[in-house]
């Protein structure tokens, strides 16, 4: 570990979406990682010693994240950063009370904060919108990921410098074939995500018993049996699949759905469309309006509501040639770029 960084990012667990986006930035900054555990999400990335990372980083605690002992975890956290100097300082958001705690002691000149929470979830009333208040006006520098994020610093009248980033990280590619997939008739339709409350998949299981309509529903969760069991022979379950082998998946199908009743970002929906599936979202998933409106690569339904849902499937088969074309355009080289240039701006 070196003594001085350009950047110190101060994050919860390893997910390969903020692993790729580092290996990016460390390739014109020096950057050290730091995190307090793993988690049990499937975008979490076991670091391993010998893999090679251009970037350095540090564990404060190496167990379930869940688990840690807050307390020894800010003692860690205190000793790291009186022993090595830095020009900028990123937290991610403002769930981590030790990661709070520290900017109160940083300069303010050096914190920056990333936000991948969106206006449709966050909460700044009572005490608890107080403290947040609090955290965000220790920062310099704000970074949401989006429209929807950039919408909190406006509404409680942030006064620093407002960055926005395009994203919340950088998804596994892989090089995509020139081989159109098959023009059916019959759409097929695909979810990718754990199967748990907050993803609405009830909602979306009973609309497509009534329509017929293919439907595949990769993951594992909490509901599995529950929705297994009121699912028709359309719906199929196929469980758990790696991230790196999800191309062929994607390729499958013809259009993607995530009926979220809360979703921060949405990184599935970068994947459905970068591999070239239109999608159709809530109005509660938080990159609804940079992902799928302003580019045209699919639509947006009303949460729960029956119409909106179904009229936004008539259109997207109705057009599909339409949303599929803008899906395919949709360029995440530039946008990745972006990502990368909003980090290293901090330190020019």
């Amino acid at each position: 570990m070196k003594k001085e960084y350009d950047i110190i990012y101060l994050t919860n667990t390893p997910s390969f979406y903020k692993i790729n986006l580092c290996n990016e930035i460390a390739e014109s900054a020096s950057v050290l990682l730091v995190f307090y555990g793993y988690g049990s999400e499937a975008v979490n990335k076991m670091l391993k010693s010998e893999d090679s990372y251009k970037f350095d980083y540090v564990f404060l605690f190496e167990g379930d994240a869940s688990k840690r002992n807050r307390l020894k975890v800010f003692g860690r956290l205190c000793r790291l950063m009186s022993h090595i100097r830095c020009k900028k300082i990123l937290y991610s958001g403002w769930l981590a009370p030790e990661y709070n705690l520290l900017s109160f002691f940083t300069p303010k000149k050096k914190n920056c904060l990333i936000c991948e929470s969106s206006v449709l979830e966050s909460d700044f009333s009572g005490g608890k919108g107080w403290l947040k208040k609090q955290i965000i006006g220790r920062m310099a520098v704000a970074l949401p990921s989006g429209e929807l994020q950039k919408m909190i610093f406006e509404e409680i009248g942030y006064t620093g410098k407002i960055v926005m980033t395009g994203g919340v990280g950088i998804f596994n590619k892989i090089e995509k074939s020139e081989l159109q997939g098959e023009d059916r008739k019959n759409k097929k339709y695909l979810y990718v995500g754990r199967l748990i409350p907050c993803k609405n998949l009830n909602f979306l299981i009973d609309e497509f018993n009534k329509n017929g309509r293919w439907l595949t529903i990769v993951g594992k969760g909490e509901l599995e049996q529950q929705l297994k069991a009121k699912a028709k022979e359309n719906i199929h379950f196929v469980g758990f699949v790696e991230n790196e082998k999800l191309s062929t998946v994607y390729q499958d199908h013809d259009v993607f759905i995530l009926p979220s009743r809360s979703e921060v970002w949405g990184l599935v929906v970068e994947e459905a469309i970068y591999w070239g599936l239109p999608v159709v979202v809530s109005d509660r998933v938080g990159a609804y309006r940079d992902m799928v409106e302003k580019p045209k690569t699919g639509l947006v339904f009303e949460l729960d509501n029956q119409d909106s849902f179904n009229n936004a499937l008539k259109e997207i088969e109705n057009n599909y040639s339409f949303y599929k074309k803008n899906a395919d355009r949709f360029d995440f080289d530039k946008r990745d770029e972006c990502q990368v240039n909003a980090y290293l701006k901090l330190i020019k």
